[in-house]
């Protein structure tokens, strides 16, 4: 076992990297930073990810650990992919863990957030477009990012947005984490099997104040499944998250892009008739945390074009969100329309979900398909809202029981 404060040379990536080099029997603990150089700064800053290799345990004990302002990456990202890397070999053994209060916190000035599909702005209001009368669009297109005043940056979000990023990791745990104003996404596996993901408390909520302004910090989800991953436990999610708190987004797309390029949220490359499309094998349970922008959801299964998702149980879901707001839905299941590409009738089977408590618009919203499927337990306190809400000829074999 090391511990990064025996490192005491160079700036906290250089510790930190000293330590895992050092490391013989895998384990690498991060505890509260001590350091002759700004001793009153007792927590770690980061100005590029922390590569996780494989067979390597890391415990951060009662610390937090905290992006710069010149740090557009991960905190945590599995070593073996990244900036150029278009296929991650496969590696095993991660694991990390928090012990006591284990902080991960965004940067102050962000130099990008959200998702492949916004662009930057600094400042970045609600309403970036200044349309008196803002469409969706208007609202969402756009997120918060000091690169958007540098020439040669990137002017949309991409992976390096993710707070924690797993890719093509077999055997893999993270567990007791506080992710505070996440750049983008909290956590994201990609093509990661046998996993666990479980007593992660998320705050963020679509938009901060940021040197006195409202600013908008898009597509802050809490854990998301890609494709490829399978059997895969989320348990025990709670606090707040701007965008959806767990989404298995099982998209595949018609434009290939190489793994480790920009402008992709995915990390790994997009040509599925060499890797795995499809996400199954998923157990979801005992979910509080919520959407706090009131637009997104809970939980949210998502296959599109020929991807398909099945074998999930979806198990405790109580939505923790206040008498007064009514967000979307508890449960989306599948996609109205072709925003992310068609949205087809065997999509997804083998799907139960069992005990939920909503107080969104609507408990259960099926705009997709749902096939061989269970639905029991569930109610909505919402007394305007509905518990189902689903698409014409949505069910194949599914049976309903005790909703109210």
């Amino acid at each position: 076992m090391v511990n990064v404060n025996d490192f005491h040379v160079g700036s906290d990536n250089d510790r930190i990297e000293a330590a895992f080099a050092a490391c013989k029997d895998g384990v690498v603990v991060i505890s509260r930073r001590e350091s002759d150089v700004e001793p009153e700064r007792d927590w770690w800053l980061l100005d590029r990810a922390i590569l996780v290799p494989a067979n390597t345990t890391v415990i951060v004990r009662n610390c937090k650990i905290k992006l710069s302002d010149r740090c557009r990456d991960n905190f945590f990202r599995s070593a073996n992919c990244g900036m150029g890397i278009n296929e991650p070999e496969p590696f095993a053994n991660i694991h990390i863990i928090g012990e006591g209060t284990a902080t991960l916190e965004g940067a102050d000035h962000p130099r990008a957030t959200g998702d492949s599909s916004k662009t930057l702005g600094c400042p970045c209001p609600l309403n970036f477009t200044g349309n008196p009368n803002p469409t969706f669009a208007d609202r969402h297109d756009y997120s918060y990012g000091t690169d958007a005043l540098k020439e040669d940056e990137s002017k949309r979000g991409d992976w390096r947005n993710i707070g924690v990023l797993m890719a093509n990791v077999e055997n893999l745990s993270i567990e007791n984490l506080r992710i505070i104003e996440p750049h983008g996404w909290g956590i994201s596996l990609e093509a990661c099997s046998h996993a666990r993901v479980e007593k992660i408390f998320f705050q963020a909520c679509m938009c901060r104040i940021i040197d006195g302004a409202e600013n908008n910090i898009e597509n802050q989800d809490g854990v998301n499944l890609r494709n490829g991953c399978h059997h895969v436990l989320i348990s025990d999610i709670s606090g707040t998250t701007g965008d959806d708190s767990v989404a298995l987004t099982c998209i595949v797309g018609t434009i290939f892009r190489p793994g480790g390029s920009t402008c992709n949220t995915h990390v790994m490359h997009s040509d599925y008739t060499k890797r795995d499309k499809d996400i199954h094998d998923v157990i979801i349970r005992n979910i509080t945390a919520y959407s706090a922008s009131g637009i997104c959801c809970q939980i949210r299964l998502l296959p599109t074009n020929s991807a398909k998702i099945w074998n999930v149980l979806i198990d405790g879901v109580i939505d923790g969100a206040p008498d007064d707001l009514h967000a979307r839905t508890s449960v989306l299941v599948g996609e109205g329309g072709n925003t992310y590409g068609e949205n087809r009738n065997d999509s997804m089977n083998h799907i139960t979900i069992n005990n939920v408590i909503s107080n969104c618009r609507s408990a259960i919203l099926v705009p997709g398909y749902l096939n061989n499927s269970i639905i029991s337990n569930v109610q909505n306190r919402n007394p305007k809202g509905k518990v189902i809400d689903a698409r014409e000829n949505a069910f194949n074999d599914v049976l309903i029981s005790n909703v109210r």
